[in-house]
């Protein structure tokens, strides 16, 4: 009789079993292994937003706002979390970095150096961060103040030196750089530094005229204000700028101004002579 008591209750209790699991539909392949600080191992599920990504897109994002480029790019290093209900607070050094091909190369046209930064995010019901808040440091004498009213005090020495984790950030974006040329299938030299580039060999007065030409005109404002290229991809679609100087029969400075495609096919061109210090077009 007891035998058979016990035989009954590992009955029942696998049926509970099945029924628990069944319910709550729990399969492996929903969730990864993941190791904490102590190196001991939980769960979560496979497709759950992490803050380090909400953090990235964020500072993309932001980096839009620095200007025209191909693709923004991003470094950032997080010191701390904090977690207060669906509310995230990240305590970051951030930097960005936007690119464009220019003469070849691609280089960086924009971006800034490491910033302390702070950025809010809001957890949705589907695990899906938003962002509610990007704040950065005062410019000016204001700039100290303002960063130690955004982090707590025991990150003072890592945010008031923060240029010194600009080398690390700069590897992330050029790796990040890096991965958009395979993307798009292009070989091309990655530069995070300033490129020498050949210059108008024109009179400063004739200069000063031509860049507030180009300032002036959407198609100008394309071209590069030296002797070269740049692209710009407009609508899905690439082109290449190009700024050339030659001289006329009477040895006039010439310069032209061309929109091509990839292939060379010329869209749009402009020239114009230098007379009198100033750019006089032809054609």
């Amino acid at each position: 009789m007891r035998k058979f008591s016990i035989f009954s209750l590992l009955i029942v209790a696998m049926i509970v079993a099945m029924f628990f699991y069944g319910g709550n539909n729990f399969k492996a392949k929903d969730a990864r292994a993941i190791l904490d600080e102590n190196g001991s191992s939980s769960y979560e599920r496979k497709d759950a937003t992490h803050v380090e990504t909400a953090v990235s897109e964020a500072i993309k994002e932001h980096g839009k706002t620095y200007g025209k480029g191909e693709y923004v790019a991003e470094g950032h290093i997080i010191l701390d979390t904090e977690q207060k209900g669906n509310k995230v607070k990240a305590y970051t050094i951030a930097s960005i970095g936007v690119f464009e091909f220019q003469d070849g190369i691609f280089a960086i046209v924009s971006g800034s150096g490491a910033i302390p930064t702070v950025m809010t995010f809001l957890i949705d019901k589907h695990g899906q961060y938003k962002l509610v808040a990007y704040e950065e440091p005062l410019d000016g004498e204001a700039y100290v103040e303002s960063m130690k009213k955004m982090f707590p005090k025991k990150y003072d020495s890592k945010v008031l030196n923060a240029e010194k984790y600009y080398d690390e950030l700069a590897k992330q974006q050029e790796r990040q750089a890096q991965e958009y040329l395979k993307k798009i299938g292009r070989h091309a030299k990655v530069s995070l530094s300033y490129v020498e580039k050949q210059p108008l060999n024109i009179s400063v007065q004739a200069m000063n005229h031509f860049l507030r030409m180009l300032s002036s005109d959407p198609f100008l404002n394309e071209c590069p204000d030296w002797l070269g290229t740049r692209e710009v991809v407009e609508q899905g679609i690439r082109y290449v700028y190009e700024t050339s100087q030659s001289k006329t029969n009477d040895g006039r400075d010439v310069v032209t101004l061309r929109k091509m495609k990839e292939d060379g096919t010329v869209i749009d061109m402009r020239q114009y002579v230098i007379e009198e210090n100033k750019l006089k077009r032809i054609k």
